[in-house]
């Protein structure tokens, strides 16, 4: 039946649809109806482009919309997604199920978890909450905070969930010390989760792959929904995520990958290259099209991002290519410090401004986020706008999750950590050792702290036969906690989710906690008010139904979903969170040895490969202008002296305009983003040594010392001196200002 009815699709002649813009191998990929597919996508392929009309092609080809699931990992790029197919179809197509792993995961729970001894107004426990819980969980089975780390005990968890381990199977494989004593942690934890109603991120998709395992019934309804499967950004899912899919795929095989093993960048929270890779022996009958031509990059920018990725083992063939022109070098910035560094680039955007370029066209990329510092300090003197994407994300603000943990708290009345957090915001005379009482209270007698402070404010029946444990002033406190408690569980069933905000922060007192901060209460207060007209946008759906949908979309959402591409303003961000954006201009700063690559990859080949995909995703972001800066000493970063990123010497030198610190200043850079003049050109370090092995050099701060070991690299100068009092150093020339000692 299934293949009788693949045979109709891939006979039936498709609607119209305009594919003159696309090239032939986006053509293949497109009109390709049954069997399993996969396109490698090189970065600024077209790839959403590629996927977009593959729906539609589907669509008019006979697929009902509901019978399509697309598959990505924000919600920005799946909400693009959906808006194109719509610009192509119409609105016929707005019912394709278009989302991220955990978003459909998420309706796939809320409908069949029941099957799994849950209940389906679960909490999902974000990274924060599950910390919390570690911590708890470390408590109970009498492990001292300080004797393990709970932030690693925490992602250890979570790397066993991606990998699909349960607790037992997790401590079947355990050796040594750490993981024997995190094996005993997620059993508990597991255990609170479960007890609190809640489940976390990685629970999520495995949650959803053993329904498919264990409950045929529900295997077979979703497989008969979701006949054709697309998932893109392929390269990044983990083992849970293959999974989820391939069970989904099972029935029909209509799978479409989409993906590029050159931007696989995420194996430290699970991700697994060899998805993407092993694609053709998982699916033998599966067809193979290579999108290699690139629309967005200058040719010199993609050269560049050619040279260091070829450099990585095991990688699948392909060259990217482009119509476009060569364009204006890669211009490599030397700076003295971190300081000096923010300094060039600022005069860089003084200077790109200067020819009425967009700010919000231009990126500052760096490898890890504690880089931005010097740069946002630079711009608020300059008064330069910029906006930060990884900093304090709105989600997890203070008051906002204050005020989520009571909605959290009356959706789901066993959520344990949201109870525990309104406990005491504001103080309710509830201390630690009565909170202690009660949660091995509630846990023996089989409830939840939430639901026996509520029966003990209504004194229900149906609890009768509970001693209470509590004195009198905590039974008083407990009691107006459930009356308060009570009170809006019932107006949860009257209220849309955007009003039940603004009676939380009353009827609870949270007003006092924010007025109370005399320093940020102001800010605190926005904050509130921009919660509620988030949480208002859902409230033509009802009370409970807004209460549900907005808590599962806030719990979900990632903070480049929140990047505001209207406002003119620098973006800052990390190279991770680069991924999938793209500007005119990219400034990739910090490019130093033991910085990027991180020193963390020196030992380890596949993390080295890693460094080397990271830096080409960074680079592919640029469309005309890519600089690259690093510094010669960056404080709190190892050696005096810093050096250039092997990543550098991979571009070839004629792609490279270099600028020392020495031999720059404002107004010397011309850059037109039409074309232009990049001035002056780099001087070159010297043909031959300055300095010869056994001179004695004098150094302002080292004092005096004998040159041991010298050399010419690229850029510059570089001697290694045995001090007389601080011992052996290794400096650059330029910088250094040694004087001869006769």
């Amino acid at each position: 039946m299934v293949t009788n009815e693949n045979d109709r699709l891939a006979s039936k002649s498709p609607g119209l649809l305009d594919v003159s813009g696309l090239n032939a191998q986006q053509h293949v990929a497109v009109n390709h109806v049954v069997g399993p597919l996969l396109v490698f996508a090189g970065a600024g392929s077209g790839k959403t482009r590629v996927i977009t009309y593959r729906v539609a092609h589907l669509i008019n080809a006979g697929v009902a919309p509901w019978n399509i699931l697309a598959v990505t990992f924000t919600n920005k790029a799946a909400n693009e997604m959906r808006e194109r197919i719509v610009e192509l179809v119409g609105e016929s197509a707005a019912g394709v199920n278009v989302g991220t792993f955990h978003g459909q995961a998420l309706r796939i729970l809320r409908r069949d978890i029941h099957h799994l001894g849950r209940e389906s107004d679960f909490t999902i426990y974000d990274s924060d909450d599950q910390l919390r819980l570690v911590k708890q969980a470390m408590t109970d089975v009498g492990i001292g905070l300080t004797t393990i780390n709970p932030l690693t005990v925490r992602n250890e968890i979570s790397r066993a969930k991606d990998e699909l381990a349960t607790p037992y199977e997790y401590a079947e494989r355990s050796e040594g010390y750490f993981q024997e004593t995190s094996a005993q942690i997620y059993h508990r934890y597991q255990r609170l989760l479960a007890n609190a109603n809640g489940v976390d991120f990685g629970d999520m998709v495995a949650f959803c792959v053993r329904l498919f395992r264990e409950i045929p019934e529900v295997r077979s309804y979703h497989q008969d929904r979701f006949r054709f499967i697309l998932v893109d950004e392929y390269q990044d899912t983990n083992r849970a995520q293959y999974m989820f899919v391939r069970e989904l795929a099972a029935a029909h095989g209509n799978l479409c990958v989409v993906g590029d093993d050159d931007q696989s960048i995420y194996s430290w929270r699970g991700a697994d290259v060899r998805n993407i890779l092993d694609f053709e022996a998982q699916f033998p009958s599966s067809t193979v099209v290579r999108l290699e031509r690139n629309y967005r990059s200058t040719g010199t920018i993609l050269s560049s991002a050619n040279a260091i990725i070829g450099k990585v083992s095991g990688r699948a063939e392909k060259v990217l290519w482009t119509e476009r022109e060569d364009g204006e070098p890669v211009v490599v910035i030397e700076a003295f410090d971190e300081e000096d560094e923010a300094s060039h680039i600022a005069n860089v955007v003084r200077e790109l401004d200067g020819n009425d370029s967009a700010k919000k066209d231009l990126a500052i990329i760096y490898r890890t986020n504690a880089q931005s510092r010097p740069f946002e300090e630079i711009f608020v003197r300059q008064g330069i706008p910029y906006q930060l994407v990884g900093a304090t994300e709105f989600y997890r603000r203070r008051e906002v999750r204050d005020v989520l943990a009571y909605l959290r708290a009356v959706a789901n009345p066993r959520d344990l950590v949201s109870f525990e957090r309104i406990v005491s915001v504001p103080k309710r005379g509830v201390g630690a050792k009565t909170l202690r009482t009660l949660r091995e209270w509630a846990e023996g007698n089989g409830r939840a702290p939430g639901e026996l402070v509520r029966w003990m404010a209504a004194d229900q029946s149906g609890m009768d036969g509970l001693e209470n444990p509590f004195n009198t002033r905590a039974t008083g406190a407990l009691t107006d906690l459930g009356r308060m408690l009570h009170r809006l569980d019932e107006l949860a069933d009257e209220l849309a989710v955007g009003s039940l905000v603004n009676v939380i922060v009353q009827e609870s007192g949270y007003d006092d906690v924010l007025d109370g901060d005399p320093d940020r209460s102001e800010e605190r207060w926005e904050n509130v008010v921009e919660l509620q007209a988030a949480a208002s946008k859902y409230d033509d759906l009802g009370p409970r139904e807004s209460l549900m949908r907005y808590l599962s979309e806030a719990a979900l959402v990632a903070d480049v979903d929140n990047l505001a591409v209207d406002d003119d303003a620098i973006t800052l961000l990390t190279a991770h969170s680069a991924k999938g954006l793209e500007f005119d201009v990219v400034c990739m700063v910090g490019m130093e040895e033991e910085m990027f690559p991180h020193v963390r990859s020196y030992d380890d080949p596949a993390q080295m490969d890693e460094e080397r995909r990271l830096a080409y995703v960074a680079l592919t972001r640029a469309k005309v202008l890519f600089f690259v800066s690093y510094t010669r000493h960056r404080a709190g970063w190892g050696a005096p002296v810093r050096f250039p990123s092997r990543f550098l010497q991979d571009i070839p030198a004629e792609l490279q305009h270099y600028r020392s610190r020495i031999d720059s200043g404002p107004g010397r850079l011309r850059i037109g983003m039409s074309g232009g003049d990049i001035e002056p050109a780099s001087p070159q370090p010297p043909s031959e040594r300055t300095y010869q092995d056994g001179q004695r050099v004098r150094h302002a701060v080292f004092g005096e010392g004998l040159i041991v070991a010298g050399q010419i690299t690229k850029f510059d100068e570089e001697v290694t001196v045995m001090f007389e009092e601080v011992g052996l150093k290794k400096l650059a020339v330029s910088f250094a200002n040694l004087e001869v000692v006769t």
